[in-house]
């Protein structure tokens, strides 16, 4: 209900949006109109603040685990959606949307160095093997790319757990079908050792720049959740990791 309210409160409505959905979606008229009023009505509120700072609209973005296209839609030409979910890559396609079906534990399919970004939007905390997706984005982003990674966390107290409850109603780092767990600081420990330089770490709430500047040096290990976002730089694993200690699938 919080993040539905901001939502509705700093984001304005994708007009521009509405026919498209409704005149291309492959599903009855009251399912699409729950699917445009959840996923497209209003931009998500974690994607606006990025979507500006960073120029998300102008560049060629990867979004893996793309769902229904909720945020694919708003990124630059060229963008491709990666999705495993039959009903949404469904209905991702029929409004226009490039998004290929696959899942990225089990193959990779994009071609080196041929995105400007990855978007990975509450995907990792449910990955068996982080690193080694990780490293796949690496190969795709050309140099200098951006990765963006947002996941549920763990807030840093006791404290802050309470009151994530008390506002938020739940912690998403504790939902049953999560199997990986992160701290804002063991999330950007995972992404550094993946061959990635840190920019920021932020809870992009409320999505106006020179408050959220304000308040996220404060909220950012007291919020349930964290979007990182990492620069692609020259990678090698350490000399005293020796390559026989690697997987073959590596």
């Amino acid at each position: 209900m919080t993040a539905d309210w901001l939502k509705k409160f700093f984001s304005r409505e994708n007009t521009d949006l509405k026919e498209r959905i409704f005149s291309k979606s492959p599903f009855s008229h009251d399912e699409t109109k729950k699917i445009w009023e959840k996923y497209f009505r209003f931009t998500p509120l974690k994607l606006q603040l990025p979507l500006k700072k960073y120029g998300l609209d102008k560049k060629k973005v990867l979004d893996v685990g793309s769902a229904w296209g909720e945020f694919l839609i708003h990124f630059g030409e060229g963008s491709k959606g990666v999705e495993i979910n039959d009903k949404e890559v469904s209905f991702s396609r029929a409004i226009g949307l490039n998004v290929d079906q696959y899942n990225v534990e089990d193959e990779w399919r994009e071609a080196p160095k041929s995105f400007d970004a990855v978007w990975f939007s509450n995907v990792l905390e449910h990955i068996v093997a982080p690193h080694a997706v990780l490293r796949n984005f690496h190969k795709a982003l050309k140099d200098g790319g951006l990765l963006f990674i947002r996941v549920p966390t763990i807030p840093s107290n006791i404290f802050y757990i309470f009151l994530n409850k008390i506002f938020l109603g739940f912690l998403g780092y504790r939902a049953g079908q999560h199997i990986n767990a992160f701290t804002r600081q063991t999330l950007e420990f995972t992404i550094d050792r993946a061959g990635f330089e840190i920019i920021e770490s932020n809870i992009f709430v409320p999505p106006i720049k020179w408050l959220n500047s304000l308040i996220n040096p404060f909220l950012k290990d007291a919020a349930s959740f964290i979007t990182t976002i990492a620069r692609k730089k020259d990678f090698t694993y350490s000399s005293k990791r020796p390559l026989t200690h690697n997987p073959k699938w590596i």
